[in-house]
This record gives C-alpha cells, sequence and structure tokens, in this order.
C-alpha cells in the first residue's frame, strides 16, 4: 500500500487534496498533484508501453495524447501521472510516513522546489484519517 499512501500524500502536501491551486504566475504546477511541466515529458517520454496499454485499457487515456493542462481537468488523469512519475524511481516507495516524506522531496518535490519533508508530513496529518 505504500504506493497508494504516497500518491494520497501526495496530493494532501501538493494541494491539500485540491483545495488550492498553484499561485505562480505561470501556474507552473497542473492538477491535483501540481505536476510541473518538465516531469510531465518526463513521464511520457520514459513512461513503458505495456503501462500505457494498461491505462488505456483501465481508464481510456491515451497517454500519447494527453496535454500537460488535461491534468488541471481529470483529477484521475493526474493521479496516473503522478503514479508514473514515481514508478520511474530507482528506489522503493518507503513504508514509513517520514520515509516517504524525504522520498517525496527527492524525487517528486526536488531540490528546486520549496517544501520539506517536515511541511509533507505536516500537510498530510490532518488526512491520515481518509487513508
Amino acid at each position: 500500500n505504500s504506493a497508494v499512501y504516497l500518491l494520497c500524500e501526495t496530493a494532501a502536501a501538493e494541494t491539500h487534496y485540491g483545495t488550492f491551486r498553484d499561485a505562480t504566475p505561470s501556474g507552473a504546477g497542473r492538477g491535483l498533484f501540481q505536476c510541473d511541466e518538465i516531469a510531465f515529458k518526463d513521464v511520457l517520454m520514459r513512461v513503458r508501453q505495456s503501462d500505457v496499454d494498461a491505462i488505456k485499457a483501465a481508464f481510456d487515456f491515451d497517454l500519447r495524447k494527453v496535454e500537460w493542462d488535461d491534468l488541471n481537468l481529470s483529477p484521475l488523469l493526474a493521479a496516473v501521472v503522478a503514479r508514473l512519475h514515481y514508478k520511474l524511481k530507482p528506489e522503493p516507495i518507503p513504508l514509513t510516513l517520514a520515509g516517504r516524506a524525504e522520498y517525496w522531496k527527492k524525487y517528486y518535490n526536488t531540490s528546486l522546489g520549496k517544501g520539506t519533508p517536515a511541511e509533507y508530513i505536516e500537510r498530510v496529518k490532518p488526512f491520515q484519517v481518509y487513508f
């Protein structure tokens, strides 16, 4: 369940489950997970064909035709892209909240992002009753 927890926590950390949008003038992040354009393009460039086919069969999304702005229109699509983003990372998803906070910082928020693992944990806490 680590991947499920990580996705729920990422949505909580990035947008408080969709209750706020990216405030930067250009809207650097898109959708429920505030996916930035570089990460989005990386996912589409490196996703395995078997994953593209499975997503098409399960959700009827053709990832080869999805555009970055589409993430604003579908929380499900945003979750699919966020999961694929994490799936491309070499390390397994940690089992603990603290471990996932570090993982999120390293692989999702990155050194360029303003977020910290401590902020991740604080943003996740109010939502933990739901997962």
